[in-house]
């Protein structure tokens, strides 16, 4: 495998959390794959041998968004890295479904073909409007019992509070707080939905 970044492995120990308390996770959504580090860790670690696991990601080189009408870039360098990386970690009996695209277009799409997941990890945009829709979404897709990762919580790289996520993933968690209960909150915020 090949992998020019890591932004990941401070997150292992928040995945063998849900591990323990989820184990045979069957389905599994993932916004924001890069490389593929995530992915390959969930399918090698915590996915079951015949899951599933969806990926979305446009494989960009730097932040986009479906608010500013952005579009896909045409350099596929990453995606075609994520490609060869999970194919290595992959087990036979798994499928990957992996969506070349934006979240919000794919996310309107499985839920309207009424798709559910056991795990959801969304690590996508960091803009606080990017975050709240993916995480509303997502939500709507996690079924009961299920566990979401809200990565980059603490994350405080710029200054303008409109482009970290912790205030979207605030108001979320606040307008979910009867449907919903915190497994951890560090650098990631961890939920399970009643």
């Amino acid at each position: 495998m090949e992998f020019t970044s890591d932004w990941f492995s401070y997150a292992v120990p928040n995945f063998k959390a849900v591990k323990s308390h989820k184990p045979g996770i069957v389905d599994c959504l993932e916004i924001g794959s890069h490389e593929g580090r995530s992915t390959c860790w969930t399918l090698e670690n915590m996915l079951d041998e015949n899951g599933t696991m969806t990926c979305i990601d446009p494989f960009a080189d730097a932040p986009i968004s479906p608010f500013s009408y952005d579009k896909i870039p045409t350099d596929r360098t990453i995606e075609n890295r994520f490609r060869s990386n999970v194919a290595e970690a992959k087990k036979p009996g798994q499928t990957l479904n992996i969506h070349a695209a934006l979240s919000f277009p794919i996310l309107a799409k499985l839920i309207v073909e009424q798709q559910d997941f056991d795990f959801i990890y969304v690590d996508g945009g960091h803009d606080a409007d990017i975050v709240l829709a993916d995480a509303v979404m997502c939500f709507g897709l996690l079924r009961p019992g299920g566990i979401m990762i809200l990565d980059d919580y603490l994350w405080d790289h710029v200054p303008d509070h409109l482009a970290r996520p912790k205030m979207s993933i605030d108001s979320f968690y606040n307008m979910f707080i009867k449907k919903l209960r915190p497994l951890f909150i560090n650098y990631q915020f961890g939920i399970i939905k009643n």
